[in-house]
């Protein structure tokens, strides 16, 4: 019987492929490590913290793709637009 979900061996091709894309994590201290409020954080906040730091950080690479994606397409109609006008 075929199996409908793509073989193991090519999703982590693809897995490994995107992750080669992504920039690499900027080099600050995670969630304001060191800051005198988290000497009162309990260990489950610390985890808590940790998961959503790592979820910000990829929400603001995803938000900067997207950005870029913007920027090229009014580029390219903005290049459009001058053509249309008989400008160079």
């Amino acid at each position: 019987m075929p199996t409908k979900h793509a073989p193991t061996d090519f999703v982590r091709a693809l897995a490994a492929a995107v992750q080669a894309e992504m920039p690499a994590p900027r080099q600050e201290k995670p969630f304001g490590l060191g800051a005198p409020w988290t000497y009162h954080a309990t260990p489950e906040e610390f985890e808590r913290l940790a998961r959503l730091h790592n979820r910000i950080l990829r929400k603001e690479l995803a938000l900067a793709a997207m950005r870029e994606e913007r920027a090229g397409i009014m580029r390219r109609c903005i290049r459009r637009m001058r053509r249309a006008a008989g400008k160079d």
